[in-house]
Formats: structure tokens, sequence, C-alpha cells
């Protein structure tokens, strides 16, 4: 294969990012990102989102066995979401769960919501007659930031393993008494990917709500720039060719 004529350092766009201050300290909750920890997986990732612990697993594009009509102009995404029997305060007995058959099961509306986040971001055209195998783990769940951290996680596998993306897609989860409002935003699109809210709210308040978490967001994707440039760096680096 020859080489190409022009060739471009990746690191060259990240040059107006503002990776310098710490992320820790701006958000208010902690979070802690890593990617490419499982090895047979395509991409993969763990992430830690207040005491909210996720792993992501993606598998794919593969041939789907699929026969639809969709299935030939575009790639198909099939999402599992699984929880660890001490994932919560009360320990979850694995042999009444039932992940495949209840439709109407936390894990099923979980899966459905991820893939309403996930979809607009996806380049899903590139990948016809192929699906994506997209597999969560919830390690721990502190009952406000798991869908966040779903969609994180999701994010950051899907970066790990290449897929083309018309942006990151970025969650926040801000909880007001008993309602929980989560926002997904696409921060270079400056677009807002869906929005679940769970509760009672005036328009004012919603507005508020919005504001908080799409700056919650542009700094939760300063922080996932921050690793994979991070990791990008360390890649190059370790070709032996020292930045």
């Amino acid at each position: 294969m020859e080489q190409p004529e022009e060739c471009f350092d990746p690191l060259q766009f990240a040059v107006d990012l503002d990776l310098t201050k710490s992320t820790d300290e701006n958000t208010d909750e902690k979070v802690y990102i890593s990617k490419s920890l499982i090895d047979r997986a395509n991409g993969s990732s763990y992430i830690e989102l207040a005491s909210t612990k996720v792993t992501c697993a993606i598998y794919g594009p593969r041939e789907t066995s699929s026969s639809s009509d969709e299935s030939y102009s575009k790639c198909l995404l099939e999402t599992s979401i699984k929880f660890s029997p001490f994932g919560r305060q009360k320990r979850i007995d694995p042999l009444l769960v039932q992940y495949d058959n209840d439709d109407d099961c936390e894990e099923a509306e979980l899966c459905s919501r991820l893939e309403e986040a996930l979809l607009p971001c996806i380049l899903l055209h590139k990948y016809p007659k192929s699906q994506i195998d997209i597999i969560i783990d919830v390690i721990e769940d502190d009952g406000q930031h798991l869908l966040s951290a779903i969609i994180l996680s999701a994010t950051v596998a899907l970066i790990d393993a290449c897929i083309e993306l018309y942006d990151t897609v970025v969650a926040k989860s801000l909880k007001r008494d008993q309602s929980l409002f989560t926002l997904c935003y696409m921060p270079n699109l400056a677009q807002v990917s869906c929005l679940f809210f769970d509760g009672e709210a005036t328009p004012a308040e919603l507005d508020v709500l919005t504001d908080e978490a799409v700056k919650q967001c542009q700094l939760l994707h300063k922080a996932i720039c921050k690793v994979v440039i991070s990791d990008l760096k360390a890649a190059v680096t370790s070709n032996g060719k020292i930045i």
C-alpha cells in the first residue's frame, strides 16, 4: 500500500482544548475514565462517576444475522445492560432477574434510552449489513448517575473501537428533590442528543437544569478528550516517536 501524499498529526487538532486544568476541581462529582481494558473487545471503557461504576465493551462492527431492509442500508445497534449482584444497597439475586423476556424491566428501559442517546452520533451508514454490540456491566449504582455513566462509558468505548462518530455524546444527570433530569449533549455540534426527565418541574426550572447540565457536559467532554489524547501520546511514544 502506498503512503498517502499528505499526513496529519491528530494531536494538532487538540491545541484549542484547555486540558491543563484539573477536571475534578470543576465538576460537581469526581470522575474517572479509562479505556482499552478488555483485550478481546474491539473497544472498552471503565467509568467512575461519583459512586457509580460502569464498564462497557464494544464488539463489532460485525456481520449481522438480521434480514431486515434496514440492516442492508445501515448498521444495527444491539445493547445489553446487566447489574452486578452487589451493585446496589439491596443485593440482586441473579437467579430472579430476566434480561431477555421482560420488555418492562429496568434493563430494557436503560437499553432503549442508551440507543436513543447514541443513534444521532454514530455514522451508521458507514457500516451497512453489520451490527455493533454494546455490552454494559453495572458494578455499582448510587441511584443518581447510572444513566449518565452508562452513556459516557459507551461513548468512550466507541471511541476506543474507532467507530466513526459525528460527535461524542456526553450525559449528565441532575437530581432535584424527587426528580431526575438527564441531558445527553454533543459539545462540538452544540446539539442535544436527547433528554430524559422523571418528575415534575416548571419550564423555568427545566431551563435552569438544562443550562447547568450543558456546563457539566462540557467539562465531562474535556475529561474524555484528556484521556484520549493522553493514550494517543503514549501510543506514539511507545512506537519510538516522542512528541
